[in-house]
């Protein structure tokens, strides 16, 4: 979809500057405005979260659209004719303001916990905090995440709730998945690799389950992290990143 954006960007960006100097405010577009303009460039269903004034840019608003969890932020004009897709960064503050947006809207609401809870598959560590990790056993990133994970969780007695979540592109993770249900296996099998022939049909009802509701909540990688809170972090965190995921 931001590939999509992309191509507008600059030609907008030209046109926004030659306009935008005699302007010094302007009436953002509703909602519902933003949604009949941008829905050709979105095929997928969205929802608009947000659209506001940018401060230090007069004639700019930012909007937020999210498609299922996740967050796409542009810029468009007052009379939503025109849309520019990017990172938008401050130089004064060093600071990438596209992406601090698209985090604060990084997150789940309670029904969305609730239904996570339903699928999860491997549970590790103890304590009443918890986190769910979405996981690939044949992800790279997953593996890397591992470690820190553990040590993370018993360090700050946090709960680990994983999500088999086997991507197209890792022919063998399907397999792995399944049997590690059918087996009933736990974390450090997971960690390690652990395959075996048994594709029980449990197994395969429960990954099946959990491939639609990452489809319908539009995760498509791994690892991705949801605390407690509802706050999402994707790919391999640091220790402060997985803080924010309980506090």
């Amino acid at each position: 979809m931001y590939k999509k954006l992309g191509l507008l960007f600059f030609m907008a960006l030209s046109i926004y500057t030659l306009s935008a100097c005699s302007q010094t405010s302007v009436k953002c577009p509703t909602k519902d405005q933003v949604k009949v303009s941008v829905k050709e460039l979105i095929p997928q269903d969205f929802t608009v979260e947000s659209v506001s004034q940018l401060q230090d840019i007069k004639g700019l608003c930012e909007v937020v659209v999210k498609v299922g969890t996740q967050p796409l932020v542009f810029y468009m004009d007052g009379e939503a004719k025109y849309l520019m897709a990017g990172n938008l960064i401050s130089l004064k503050e060093k600071r990438n303001i596209t992406k601090d947006r698209q985090q604060e809207f990084m997150k789940v609401s309670q029904d969305v916990l609730k239904e996570l809870e339903k699928h999860v598959n491997i549970r590790f560590g103890e304590g009443n905090r918890y986190i769910y990790k979405i996981t690939d056993p044949d992800c790279p990133f997953c593996k890397r995440s591992n470690p820190i994970i553990e040590e993370w969780a018993k360090k700050n007695n946090v709960q680990v709730r994983l999500i088999l979540f086997p991507l197209p592109i890792h022919p063998e993770a399907l397999n792995k998945s399944v049997a590690l249900i059918c087996d009933k296996k736990g974390f450090k099998e997971y960690a390690e690799g652990y395959t075996s022939n048994n594709q029980c049909e449990e197994g395969k009802k429960a990954i099946e389950a959990n491939l639609e509701l990452m489809n319908k909540l539009g995760i498509g990688g791994t690892p991705t992290f949801i605390g407690m809170n509802g706050k999402m972090h994707s790919g391999v965190p640091t220790e402060e990143d997985l803080n924010k995921l309980i506090n």
